[in-house]
């Protein structure tokens, strides 16, 4: 299974896609690791809503009448978790990379990453690019995914 990577945009379509398979995220996050550009906040935990909650299967959606004030938190809180990001974050949450689970991984988290690996020296990045070619696309897309922001799917 493959991790996908979109650009963000202010239409309801993906931007440019970068996509990596679940055996080269592995190496992508430890190096990604190793250049100081994860961090290790955890999600929020959202509004969770029982079985009783719901009218039918809770796949279907149709949440009893008393229950959608609570149904409308949960859901605001699920979306926060994917979209939410710390301004003083030093790099990109690991949970937001590894799983493709809809989180937003935003400017500010990518700018913080973006940081810290070109604060290594040069030689160390070079040696890096020609032992692992694919990083030179990933940083690429990290670079143009910098002002909107990246949603993992």
């Amino acid at each position: 299974m493959a991790t996908q990577f979109f650009i963000e945009t202010d239409t309801d379509t993906y931007g440019d896609c970068y996509a990596q398979s679940a055996g080269n995220m592995v190496l992508l996050l430890s190096m990604m690791r190793e250049y100081g550009m994860l961090t290790d906040a955890e999600p929020l935990r959202p509004v969770c809503l029982t079985v009783d909650d719901f009218d039918g299967p809770p796949s279907a959606g149709k949440v009893k009448p008393e229950k959608a004030e609570v149904f409308a938190v949960a859901r605001k809180a699920a979306q926060d978790r994917l979209d939410r990001d710390d301004p003083a974050t030093t790099g990109i949450p690991r949970y937001k990379a590894a799983y493709h689970d809809g989180f937003l991984i935003t400017p500010v988290e990518i700018a913080a990453a973006l940081l810290a690996y070109e604060s290594r020296p040069a030689d160390r990045r070079g040696q890096l690019e020609r032992s692992f070619p694919e990083w030179g696309r990933w940083i690429a897309f990290l670079r143009k995914a910098a002002t909107a922001g990246i949603r993992v799917l």
